[in-house]
């Protein structure tokens, strides 16, 4: 099993403030829309009088039972008055046997007065924690960002969630939201999400497609590095490298490529972890598909480029325009093409590398979510 860190989608507010982080320092592949805000009080002069009380959410979809909530957003403003204990609001899940369980956020205990800049760092009784990790402007006034990671008391497959204000007058500004689920390891060779699959190697190698390739490569490398045992790193192994000389041999390669695949596996078979696999099989892949795309490589693709610069710069602020500018096309050009290229829109290829980034994170480093 490995645990995997889900994006939730929500109905956010179009107007209102920003959230400042980039990801930097957070490997979370955050928003930086506008965050949902709560109601805050009865009171006719309340700031946040006429906001929702309820913020309700379907659970992203998942292979795997649901272990963990992590959430960034402020809490709580205009908590004056408000006694030590006393809840402020609650996070109810919903699973898909009917079951729910409850995550109360209590005044001085999850939840501060978040103008009091004075940065947290604490796990409370109920095992929930909370750290600092920035400031945001909210009307003008400097406010706390806290991240929260909630286990729940007990993994289930996720329905839905909803976060509820209470009574108490206080105001919640939650920016993202994400389920931590615990999953089978699959085959990173599904083709779902944008992958390329087995039976798309020929073609690609057929084709001389640089930038499928390096995907696929980087694939591979990420699922060696995340199989369950040895054994199942080298099968994969020689499975991907079977891939790609057969089909180097339908171009035309020489037979002798047969033997070079003799020589790998004897090589792997030796290896005494997965690092060490995943270093091994990288040499003898690349090693066979040697020369076959420096013709393209003369000319660098401008996509390829493209996802280079993304990939090198996940924790930064990158939109389409800024990447046309540094490879050389119009954006609408450049828009295009990276769609009919790689099958989606830039941003969406960005936030699927950022939430790839982050579990990756997450697995190979073993590092819960909340320090991720």
């Amino acid at each position: 099993m490995e645990r995997v860190l889900l994006a939730s989608v929500f109905a956010r507010p179009a107007f209102g403030p920003n959230c400042p982080l980039s990801g930097s320092g957070l490997g979370l592949p955050l928003t930086k829309a506008i965050p949902w805000q709560s109601w805050g009080g009865n009171s006719p002069r309340h700031p946040a009088r006429g906001l929702p009380r309820v913020l309700a959410i379907d659970a992203p979809r998942s292979e795997g039972p649901a272990v963990a909530l992590t959430i960034l957003g402020v809490s709580a403003l205009f908590t004056g008055g408000v006694p030590e204990g006393q809840v402020l609001g609650h996070w109810r899940l919903t699973f898909a046997d009917g079951r729910t369980e409850e995550h109360s956020l209590r005044m001085g205990v999850h939840a501060a007065e978040a103008t009091h800049l004075e940065p947290r760092s604490l796990v409370t009784d109920d095992g929930v924690k909370v750290r600092t990790v920035g400031v945001m402007d909210v009307g003008g006034e400097a406010v706390r960002l806290d991240l929260f990671d909630i286990p729940l008391h007990r993994p289930g497959h996720l329905r839905s969630l909803a976060f509820h204000v209470e009574e108490a007058g206080a105001s919640f500004l939650w920016c993202d939201v994400f389920v931590a689920v615990e999953q089978p390891i699959v085959c990173p060779f599904r083709g779902q999400g944008g992958r390329v699959s087995i039976e798309e190697i020929a073609t690609i190698v057929r084709q001389r497609d640089p930038v499928r390739l390096e995907r696929a490569l980087e694939q591979f490398s990420q699922g060696v590095l995340r199989s369950s045992n040895l054994d199942e790193a080298k099968g994969l192994s020689l499975l991907f490298l079977g891939a790609i000389s057969a089909a180097l041999l339908e171009t035309g390669a020489p037979r002798s490529l047969h033997l070079i695949q003799l020589q790998a596996a004897r090589e792997l078979d030796e290896q005494s972890s997965k690092e060490e696999v995943n270093a091994s099989a990288m040499k003898w892949i690349r090693g066979v598909l040697e020369g076959l795309l420096e013709p393209l490589n003369r000319t660098p693709d401008p996509i390829q480029q493209a996802t280079r610069i993304i990939n090198e710069n996940l924790a930064e602020d990158i939109d389409d325009s800024e990447l046309a500018q540094r490879v050389g096309l119009s954006t609408s050009h450049f828009r295009a093409k990276f769609r009919a290229q790689m099958g989606q829109p830039v941003a969406r290829y960005i936030m699927a590398m950022r939430l790839e980034r982050a579990n990756e994170m997450l697995k190979t480093g073993g590092m819960p979510v909340h320090c991720v």
